[in-house]
């Protein structure tokens, strides 16, 4: 199914006070008015609910607190709320059914969804491109595609220089406006797209796992020595070997009797052996009990991260099934076996809730994303578990080490009521405690030289993965050459066939023989010339022609992503005569009207062609100075 939304209806309130509420249809929407009547007003309204980031309000707007629109998408009705402010990056709350609905829900009812894509869950930019039935797309390789970045392309608004194709921003990219455009022209379907993001995810870990490894050998060459993990194997071995012969010397010398008083150093040495002991002791109880409870808490995310799996999987076979059978009608009750009366056309059959067109569509893009979103959290709070558990895993076998180095020491001092040779005893305890010592840092360093193999081993992985990804990637862009030339030219033609039939008495367009473009230089040229159109005027007919030619290009051919809807806030701007608006409002009407693909033009005028001036296009009353577009 091809990209598509329309908006049924917008609403606009301060507190309980109603500012705007009106009602859109499918095809032709005019906002007609005075100029200075707040059409602009509306325009941007439409702007900032759709997710577009507007921080500059006109007075009268600034006045508003909150836009409601709903609308209809392939996935079903979505109510979207914002609140009205100068802050940027306004988040969206999202309510999954009609706008009446939601305006008597509960406030936990809506899903209150962040500007900005967060690391876990979605942002409402997202939930929308799924709903509308976009790919989810990237621009430079920093950041994603937004609803804003595409309402630049789809909002033709009066404040942007009309030899520019997108709304106008301070910080902008050729790469965005590039990605935008491809995105919106088909060019490249889900398999460019998805591998797009999975690169730059796997770059992203892939830089992860360069520094951690830089980190790790940072420190391992601190140790000025070879840290390969067999080395320092047979380091611990050689000195393990040397720990016991110097024991051996110790009971050799504690076995000859020699009586005498036990001495305070004793005492105080093996008081401090028991304390130490005992540290060591619970620090190893200590972790293992944590590794216990770790490895639990995996088990059983496991369970939960396969419990959900199946259940998105089953989700998705009873969606498909429930519309290839489309609404079932009860002739008995499923729960006590009563006859269920008939109902009327347009009800549930079982409990007679009125039906809602995409109502249901609606529930199940809800559950959909619920699903997907726990499936998501879930699986990236259990690989942080895993990694937890592989640290602890870790500084457990350090730990034990020093319970083992305690409880010789321990040993040691039990056996000293007797001292056969103190002082050569003395000596051999002292070197033993040094080899213990040396050992507890040669099993640090060991486990050290396993996190570098480890993060090694990852980051070569991550690199080979980066790799073939790139190829891919190249691959698909390389045979997307053909698809591109066809958009494009479908583009042009279509924006041809606008500027042909501009009125010839004020048109300077001269012979129209080629239209291009550029998505990425922002500019549109006509035979070659970018400032051919001459007039301001001229102008802002080939930047209007240019948008309806695009919307025309994706209403012919449906492996375009552009969602078959535009907004013009500027059809007679820069002292444009009143007749060339005229025609033009004409040839938007007509274009409608040719096309059987279900789509929505919302447009703007002070200068409405009488004939066009009808109740099934025009929407809501004529707005004047005296009497605004916001009560």
């Amino acid at each position: 199914m091809s990209a598509f939304f329309r908006i049924e209806r917008m609403l606009v309130t301060r507190g309980s006070h109603i500012l705007y509420d009106e009602a859109l249809h499918s095809g032709v929407n005019i906002i007609h008015g005075s100029n200075g009547s707040g059409k602009s007003t509306l325009a941007d309204f439409i702007f900032f609910g759709l997710g577009g980031d507007l921080r500059e309000w006109k007075e009268s707007a600034s006045r508003a607190e909150q836009v409601y629109l709903q609308i209809v998408t392939p996935a079903g009705l979505l109510t979207l709320r914002r609140d009205i402010s100068t802050d940027g990056g306004r988040p969206m709350s999202i309510f999954f059914g009609t706008l009446d609905d939601a305006l008597s829900s509960p406030g936990e009812a809506w899903q209150t969804l962040p500007y900005r894509r967060p690391d876990r869950g979605y942002s409402f930019s997202q939930v929308l491109f799924k709903a509308i039935g976009l790919p989810e797309s990237i621009s430079d390789g920093a950041s994603n595609i937004t609803m804003h970045q595409l309402l630049r392309l789809l909002y033709v608004d009066q404040l942007t220089p009309v030899q520019r194709i997108f709304r106008v921003e301070n910080f902008d990219t050729w790469q965005t406006r590039q990605a935008v455009g491809d995105l919106l022209s088909g060019v490249g379907g889900y398999d460019l797209f998805d591998k797009q993001i999975a690169l730059r995810e796997t770059e992203k870990l892939y830089d992860a796992a360069a520094t951690a490894y830089r980190s790790l050998v940072t420190v391992a060459t601190g140790y000025g020595e070879n840290i390969l993990s067999e080395h320092i194997e047979a380091a611990i071995a050689k000195m393990t070997e040397e720990r016991g012969r110097l024991l051996g010397s110790i009971d050799e010398l504690v076995g000859t009797p020699e009586p005498q008083l036990e001495r305070e150093d004793l005492k105080k040495m093996r008081s401090e052996a028991i304390k130490d002991y005992n540290s060591a002791r619970r620090a190893v109880i200590k972790i293992k009990e944590e590794i216990e409870v770790l490895e639990y808490e995996i088990s059983d995310a496991e369970d939960f991260i396969k419990h959900l799996a199946r259940s998105l999987a089953d989700f998705e076979d009873a969606s498909i099934t429930f519309f290839a059978l489309g609404h079932l009608a009860f002739e008995y009750c499923p729960s006590c076996f009563a006859p269920v009366p008939p109902k009327d056309a347009g009800h549930c059959q079982l409990c007679d809730t009125k039906r809602v067109d995409g109502g249901d569509d609606s529930r199940t893009l809800a559950v959909r994303l619920d699903l997907q979103m726990q499936l998501k959290e879930s699986e990236s709070l259990q690989a942080e578990r895993n990694a937890e558990l592989t640290q602890k895993n870790s500084a457990l076998r350090i730990a034990r080490q020093a319970l083992r180095r305690a409880s010789s020491t321990i040993e040691l001092a039990q056996s000293g009521t007797v001292t056969g040779r103190e002082s050569a005893i003395a000596e051999l305890s002292r070197k033993v405690g040094f080899i213990d010592s040396e050992l507890e840092g040669f099993q640090k360093r060991l486990e050290l030289a396993k996190q570098i193999r480890a993060a090694s081993e990852a980051k070569e992985d991550l690199n080979t993965r980066v790799t073939r990804l790139k190829a891919e990637i190249e691959a698909i862009q390389r045979a997307q050459g053909k698809r591109k030339h066809e958009a494009y030219t479908l583009i042009s033609n279509q924006t041809k066939k606008l500027l042909d039939q501009d009125l010839q008495e004020h048109s300077d367009f001269d012979d129209v023989a080629n239209v291009s473009f550029e998505f990425s230089g922002d500019w549109v040229a006509i035979n070659g010339e970018k400032n051919r159109a001459g007039s301001a005027s001229g102008m802002v007919i080939l930047k209007n022609s240019f948008a309806a030619g695009m919307l025309s290009a994706s209403l012919i051919d449906t492996r375009f992503n552009l969602p078959r809807w535009m907004l013009f806030d500027n059809i007679e701007d820069k002292g444009m005569v009143e007749e060339r608006s005229w025609n033009f409002q004409r040839l938007l009407v007509a274009l409608s009207q040719a096309s059987m693909t279900s789509h929505q033009i919302i447009f703007t005028t002070s200068k409405i062609a009488p004939e066009l001036n009808r109740e099934e296009l025009v929407i809501g009353r004529r707005y004047e100075r005296a009497a605004r577009s916001l009560n």
